[in-house]
This record gives C-alpha cells, structure tokens and sequence, in this order.
C-alpha cells in the first residue's frame, strides 16, 4: 500500500514497560497534530513489554493510539514475540526460561496474580481480561515501508531483499547490520540495541532509536516529514520527577 507521504511520522522504540514516559510523548503528539488539524501516523518499533513495571498499560496506549491514528502500526519486537507466543500456546520451554531472563517476569506478573511458571492459567487471564491485547500483537507487522524509510524492530540482512528476511533477524539481528556501512535500498529505523550515547543515533544507512528507557527515563521517537528526518522527541526526566518532552535536532 502508497503511504500518504505527507503526513507526519512518529517511530517510537523500545517502550519497556515505561507507560509513563510513553503518555508524555503521545500526549506531545496530539497537541501537534491538535495544533496542525493533522492525523500523524505513529510507528512503534516493538519491544512494548518487559522491564518496565506497566507493560499492560503501555498495550492499552498503542491500542488507543492505533486506533486513533489510521496507517499506524505496531512491529513486533523479540520480547513482544514472547508474549504473543505465550498467548498462542506455542511458547517454548526454551524461550520461556530467557523471556524470564530478560525482564518477563514483570510483565507476567502484571498481567496475571498466577505465579511462574503457570503460563497457561496467566494466559488464560490475559486472554479474558485483554483481548485487545491479543488482537494487537497477531495483528502486528515485521516490517514497513513509507517512502526511503523502512521501519524494523531489530534491524535487516545486509543483500537479502525485504521481502525476503527472516522474522528471527527483523526482531534480532545486531551482528551483520550494526556493522554494515553500505547503503541500503531504505534507510532503516529500528530498536533493539540501546546506542551507546543513549540519544538517538544516525547513520548513513540507518537511524537507532534505543535509548534504554526502562533505565534512563529516555524514550526517543524519530519525526519524519516529508520524507525525511526532521527531528528526534526525546523524554527528560527532570530532579521532581516530572517528564518533559524536548525536541533534538539529528547531527
């Protein structure tokens, strides 16, 4: 499908359960778009679960924003992965052991009163109380175009063609991507690895948009107008503890 390319695009990575520093920031995007009597379109990166303390409510939130905003989409992320899996009833015993590892527990203990590893009754809960929640993540995209841009969670396989990647690279690779200077055939926006000035970062072949909100307080988007970057939002928590939503322009 054509993208309408002149409408504003938002790519928010890596939420983590951080359901606070996401309101600021969607609640930045409504008063543009209020501002601009506009309709963006808001890509989330994947990775809306673990870590964080309110992975349910930050689902709540991409579900309202989807809604809201037509040609808005979630791409599902390696921990979005687990529990869309766990939902199935095709999680493995395998990945069930590393989602633990890698902050599930938080999100399982969310969701569900039922203590680990009772998966089948904690997806049971979810599956009675959120099936929104269902609906979003089976609904949810590997990848997507809109004009230069391609949106990943992870990042793509240097010379294998979009259509052609692999699920287990768009939501995992690191080695073969971070290291790849050469151009693409898009520019790509993904998540997955917090960059290590944990600001955005841009590159010649692609922007990384990672920057550890479930610890720093940071949550970034990317602002694409036009076709091309405009500017990064980045969430600052301040010594009261408030957020704030600032502007960064790309260098």
């Amino acid at each position: 499908m054509t993208e309408n390319l002149s409408s504003t695009v938002y790519a928010i990575a890596d939420v983590h359960g951080r359901a606070d520093l996401l309101k600021a920031m969607l609640e930045h995007i409504a008063a543009h778009a209020r501002d601009h009597q506009s309709k963006p379109v808001v890509i989330f990166l994947g990775d809306l679960i673990d870590r964080g303390p309110h992975s349910p409510k930050v689902l709540d939130q991409v579900c309202s924003t989807l809604d809201l905003y037509p040609g808005s989409r979630l791409i599902l992320g390696n921990h979005d992965f687990y529990l869309r899996e766990l939902l199935r009833g095709a999680l493995t015993d395998e990945d069930a052991v590393n989602w633990m590892d890698w902050g599930g527990v938080a999100t399982v203990s969310a969701y569900s009163n039922h203590p680990v590893p009772a998966f089948e009754n904690i997806a049971a809960d979810i599956r009675l109380v959120f099936p929104h929640h269902v609906d979003l993540l089976e609904n949810a995209l590997t990848f997507k175009e809109i004009g230069r841009f391609c949106f990943v969670h992870a990042g793509i396989r240097p010379g294998v063609q979009l259509a052609n990647q692999s699920e287990y690279d768009l939501r995992w690779i690191r080695t073969g991507f971070l290291d790849h200077m050469d151009i693409f055939d898009h520019v790509v926006l993904h998540g997955h690895t917090i960059t290590k000035s944990l600001r955005p970062e841009v590159y010649s072949n692609r922007i990384a948009l990672d920057t550890g909100a479930y610890r720093t307080g940071r949550l970034s988007a990317a602002v694409i107008r036009g076709d091309e970057l405009s500017h990064f939002l980045c969430t600052e928590l301040t010594e009261s503890g408030a957020i704030h939503v600032n502007e960064w322009q790309p260098t």
